[in-house]
């Protein structure tokens, strides 16, 4: 049982912010002691009151050299003893590095002045040790100071991470403080703005219901309503945003109070400290360009270097909080802070830890905005560091192979982020014991793992056992909604679409409800939605959801943004299914100029978006564009990606499509089975991308008449859908009516009608009988029974099959 002894001191005055420290101290050991960590606070009037001898405050100053804490509460006055205890403190921790010394100093009222004492001894600490104490107005923010530094001497990982939520600062399920009492959130004018407003929208929704309500005919009222919902809704999102910003900048300033801090910065956390945004702001850019002059003399200022880099990791934070600018505008300008941090500190020797945090902020940044392969790298060199550091099964290294294996998933290396994310769960397994709501993330990973590679079981199984957890744990309502989004697709994949509906339908629910129509996730809810609309050959539906999707992309972040771009081909792609050639073309032009600009010419969202358009000019028959944008997009996924990645053979299978639909059927069946070899080794035979291959191979034999072939490969794709998604899937049934239709040409009637009918009970349970597919289905087999001479048969059919497009086109 590990045990952390902290030492209180205090003078009299400040007797009920002890006891309720103390009684937070209580709370927190209470909590954490089932998780091995035990919180033992000594204060003077712990100590035995009988005569031993000894001078008492001796006896105190032993119990200061046995803590790993020591915080020390200032007023009005600074009491001898107060001070003598100070000294001891900080000459045991310089030579030992224990305790760590902490100073608060409760802010006066405007009647108060502080003693003479205290000024000496605020001025001592300023000059003499480079030390920083943490001002505090109420105790809300003397209880979260105190938190914050608790995370940071227990660095085991089993004291939780602060979360805003709702107007409270959380510890697990503790709460710790309110937002409002913290003076960097209550003096801030933009959070107070933001929080007026939230008090006052409700009230003009409730008159603008009425007025709905009163007349429900009246359009513009309707869309009054839904307006000012949606405002609301993303004010709600904005506002908490805001929050855990603020937080997260709070602590991390906490960070820096551990050592010393330059005057500059120390006005620029005075700044936040009282919610000024603007003048923290300004003031480290004030020390940004400081810091040039101070890179120039490296050797001679390297202790300001570092100064300097804290200061840019506390801008990152602020800028990315100051919601009052362009979101373009504050990424733009973090990056470039983080990229100087980064240089700078691999010049200047920044120690482990520090280094180790700038690249934890500096990835995560990266992965939230699109830049994948960045991330990765960023990611791979704190994980060389964490392993040195605190070796492989520490929790630090399994959340780093967590984010190493997520943006392997995000490049397309499904076999890689699979392999860091089991690797990663075990770990966090094997030293948090019982599941919670962060191993829920851990499993939802790996079900987007498995999801990716084809193999929907096991991504069933993981998205299940995470759903269990938050559906039970009644937190974090963002992840759940991304939850059912995840095991939706599943769903869908396996060809069940009703199910997948309903998931999406709990999704878009609580997400518009919650979260407001603009939240990413419910943007993501949006295009699920129009995918398996798109999968049911509802293309009108798909192309809706899909323009809801992006005109919320391009609101909430931009047109310059990653996933404005893969909105923009979404879209693209329900238009060129269509047969709206032109209006796709438009869109996927849109989408490859962000990506181009974004993310870079090399980078595998641009190779997807040039695969697009060639899909688009193979569908309008025009093969030398066609093959020219797929040449390009496989230039790019076998640089980046490599040969054997599964975007990498698509492209190279895509090319051969386009020899073959120049009758160039010899060099497309070269490129197809090579594709094919590459897939199996890669993938595996039974993967439902090999069966892809399998098709593509058949539909090339068929139109050379070399139907024997044909069959053969038809036959091995169908084995694979009816193993992998069943023999109710849409896929399953397209493959029956491939295999039928050969059995036709060959003259096998009965075997024929056989596959046929298999098909049309897919097509009518999941589509309906006035889909095209059905339709198709419905001539498959007049045809078969025109051909078997029973007209009665032939006709009904026939009939059916008219009856189909009549109502399609009503």
């Amino acid at each position: 049982m590990k045990t952390i002894k902290i030492f209180l001191a205090s003078s009299e005055e400040l007797s009920d912010d002890r006891n309720a420290f103390g009684n937070l101290v209580r709370r927190l050991d209470k909590m954490y002691e089932k998780r091995g960590l035990r919180i033992d606070l000594f204060e003077w009037e712990d100590c035995d009151a009988a005569y031993n001898g000894r001078r008492k405050q001796n006896e105190y100053n032993d119990e200061i050299k046995a803590s790993d804490m020591f915080l020390a509460l200032f007023h009005i006055k600074a009491g001898e003893g107060t001070i003598e205890e100070f000294d001891v403190a900080t000459e045991e921790f310089q030579k030992h590095a224990s305790p760590k010394v902490y100073v608060y100093c409760k802010d006066l009222k405007p009647e108060e002045q502080e003693s003479q004492e205290l000024k000496e001894f605020k001025r001592k600490l300023t000059k003499d040790f480079g030390h920083y104490w943490c001002r505090y107005g109420n105790r809300d923010s003397m209880q979260l100071h105190f938190v914050m530094q608790l995370q940071l001497v227990e660095t085991s990982g089993i004291v939780d991470k602060l979360k805003a939520e709702e107007g409270l600062v959380f510890l697990e399920t503790m709460p710790i403080a309110k937002m409002d009492n913290l003076q960097f959130a209550a003096g801030n004018t933009t959070y107070q703005r933001m929080s007026s407003e939230l008090v006052e929208m409700p009230e003009q929704i409730k008159k603008a219901r009425e007025r709905a309500t009163k007349y429900p005919n009246d359009v513009d009222l309707q869309d009054e309503l839904q307006q000012k919902l949606n405002n609301y809704n993303k004010l709600k999102d904005e506002f908490a945003q805001m929050q855990n910003a603020l937080l997260e900048t709070a602590l991390h300033i906490t960070v820096l109070q551990q050592g010393r801090v330059s005057e500059m910065l120390r006005r620029a956390i005075d700044a936040f400290d009282v919610g000024n945004l603007e003048k923290a702001n300004m003031l480290l850019d004030e020390i940004a360009l400081e810091a040039e002059q101070h890179m120039k003399q490296l050797d001679k200022q390297r202790e300001l270097v570092h100064q300097d880099i804290d200061a840019f990791r506390v801008q990152a934070k602020t800028v990315m909080a100051d919601v009052n600018y362009p979101i373009n505008e504050r990424i733009e300008k973090t990056n470039s802070i983080y990229i100087k941090a980064d240089e700078w500190a691999q010049k200047s020797s920044l120690p482990h830890k520090k280094y180790e945090e700038l690249l934890n902020d500096y990835g995560t940044f990266l992965y939230e905005y699109g830049e994948y392969g960045m991330a990765l790298e960023v990611y791979q060199r704190l994980l060389s560091i964490l392993e040195k550091t605190y070796g492989a099964e520490h929790p630090k290294t399994a959340a780093t192979y967590k984010a190493i294996g997520n943006s392997y998933s995000a490049l397309g290396d499904y076999k890689m982020s699979l392999r860091y994310l089991i690797n990663a769960l075990k770990i966090h397994e094997n030293f948090i014991g019982k599941p919670n709501q962060q191993t829920a993330s851990y499993y939802n990973d790996l079900g987007l793992a498995y999801n990716n590679l084809g193999d929907y079981e096991n991504a069933l199984i993981y998205y299940s056992k995470a759903l269990d957890i938050l559906l039970e744990s009644n937190k974090i309502l963002s992840n759940l909604i991304v939850l059912y989004n995840n095991l939706s697709m599943v769903i869908c994949n396996m060809g069940d679409y009703n199910q997948a509906f309903m998931l999406l339908s709990k999704a878009l629910f609580l997400g518009e409800k919650y979260l407001g129509a603009e939240h990413n996730v419910v943007i993501a809810t949006y295009n699920n939605i129009a995918n398996v609309y798109a999968e049911q050959g509802n293309y009108d539906k798909a192309l809706e959801y899909s323009l809801v999707a992006l005109s919320a992309c391009k609101k909430t972040l931009g047109e310059k943004h990653p996933n404005t771009a893969a909105a923009y081909n979404n879209t693209g792609g329900m238009y060129n299914k269509k047969k709206d050639y032109d209006k796709a073309l438009n869109f996927h032009s849109i989408a490859l100029d962000i990506c181009e600009k974004q993310l870079g010419t090399d980078h595998p969202n641009t190779a997807s978006t040039y695969n697009c358009i060639g899909d688009v000019y193979l569908n309008q028959g025009d093969y030398v564009n066609a093959v020219k944008n797929y040449y390009k997009a496989y230039n790019i996924r076998k640089k980046v990606l490599g040969e054997k990645h599964p975007e990498t053979i698509n492209s190279y299978s895509n090319i051969a499509v386009t020899f073959w639909g120049v009758g160039r059927n010899e060099e497309a069946l070269k490129f197809l089975l090579r594709a094919q070899e590459i897939r199996e080794d890669v993938l595996g035979p039974e993967h439902p991308d090999s069966a892809f291959s399998y098709n593509r191979i058949a539909n090339v034999y068929f139109s050379q008449e070399k139907y024997e072939e044909s069959l053969v490969y038809y036959l091995k794709a169908m084995t694979i859908y009816e193993k992998v998604f069943g023999n109710e899937h849409l896929i399953t049934a397209t493959s029956y009516n491939n295999i039928g239709s050969i059995l036709f040409l060959q003259k096998d009637y009965a075997k024929a009608l056989e596959y046929y009918l298999k098909a049309l009970v897919v097509c009518e349970k999941i589509l309906g009988p006035n889909y095209n597919r059905t339709i198709t289905t419905y001539e498959n087999i007049a045809n078969v029974y025109s051909e078997l001479k029973d007209d009665e048969k032939a006709q009904e059919y026939k009939q059916k099959a008219l009856m189909g497009k009549q109502k399609d086109q009503q």
